[in-house]
């Protein structure tokens, strides 16, 4: 019997029980035959072999390839790949319009089966879904010839399926000029000119993010510092999702613009902020924190989100009213 894993993702440890309702007689479509891959970065995760049905035969055959252990997010994340390579037989197909729905037997216990559909929608390219809901489908491309399975997963790392090592130069460049337009300090700034240019920033930033061009965890860590930098509660609240993903990617150095930037968009809907990583500076008025819920986060918390304990955000907020005074 399948097991499954915490709500919001399905683990392919074991095979999900299934049968569908009949065989059917198989359309001939030249469009599933061969060999098509799902691959993350340069390496191939799945393969899946289609053949046309033979004579005699009422379905399409073929097998699917992938690592024996792995589990998988609804959203397309990939973690605790582990174990050999292993071929799934299918074993029962139909096709209605452009997909294939088939069945995959378990090579060591062929009581164990696994839903799946497959759709092509054009040449080439199609998607691959297991049967299990909220799972989105994994984009598929037709390769000539059999390829190799990759075999040296990290189990420790989560995979993406946009997954690439190279961080955006672009993004770094748009990074740097919010940076460098803040470097003057405080009091020093010419907000006229920095504000027009942080929005430009932010408009190219979600640009980037609607190409689909950050990838890395570094990539989404600056877009997150970019729209930290914004003057709406949708601003600040995209910089924490931004916040969220770099960590999730094993950017671990994002964990404190993940808790600025929860702390701003409290702000910026009237509520007390709850890490402490915002200092406001009113005309003519010390430096302050308020509102500020001291209670709900303990210190040891913070530490774990690289948040300096609350005495030590007491020196930082006298050290910023000395460098105002001396202005």
């Amino acid at each position: 019997m399948s097991r499954f894993g915490t709500i919001g993702s399905i683990c392919l440890s074991l095979l999900v029980s299934g049968v569908f309702p009949g065989t059917g007689v198989a359309q001939q479509s030249p469009d599933f035959a061969g060999n098509w891959v799902l691959g993350i970065g340069q390496r191939v995760f799945i393969e899946l072999s289609l053949t046309q049905p033979s004579q005699g035969q009422a379905y399409f055959g073929g097998v699917l390839i992938r690592p024996l252990h792995f589990s998988s997010g609804g959203g397309g994340s990939f973690s605790k790949i582990q174990g050999p390579v292993t071929r799934y037989p299918i074993v029962r197909s139909t096709v209605r319009d452009r997909c294939l729905s088939f069945t995959v037997q378990n090579p060591s216990d062929k009581t164990d089966e696994d839903n799946f559909q497959f759709c092509s929608s054009e040449p080439g390219r199609g998607t691959l879904k297991p049967d299990f809901p909220g799972v989105e489908p994994w984009p598929m491309t037709k390769e000539k010839g059999v390829q190799t399975v990759a075999t040296d997963w990290d189990s420790a790392r989560t995979y993406y399926l946009d997954d690439n090592d190279v961080s955006s130069s672009e993004m770094q460049r748009i990074s740097e000029g919010d940076q460098k337009d803040r470097q003057a300090g405080i009091g020093k700034i010419d907000w006229s000119v920095v504000d027009k240019a942080d929005a430009a920033r932010r408009e190219a930033t979600a640009k980037l993010l609607a190409d689909g061009k950050l990838h890395t965890g570094e990539d989404f860590e600056r877009a997150a510092f970019v729209f930290q930098h914004g003057d709406t509660p949708s601003d600040y609240l995209l910089a924490h999702t931004l916040a969220m993903v770099a960590v999730a990617r094993g950017k671990s150095s994002a964990l404190w613009i993940a808790a600025a930037t929860l702390d701003r968009y409290l702000h910026s809907i009237h509520q007390p902020q709850i890490y402490g990583t915002q200092f406001f500076t009113p005309p003519h008025q010390p430096t302050t924190q308020e509102p500020y819920d001291r209670a709900l986060v303990p210190d040891a918390l913070r530490r774990s989100l690289d948040v300096p304990s609350q005495a030590m955000q007491e020196e930082q907020r006298k050290h910023y009213d000395e460098e105002r005074s001396s202005h």
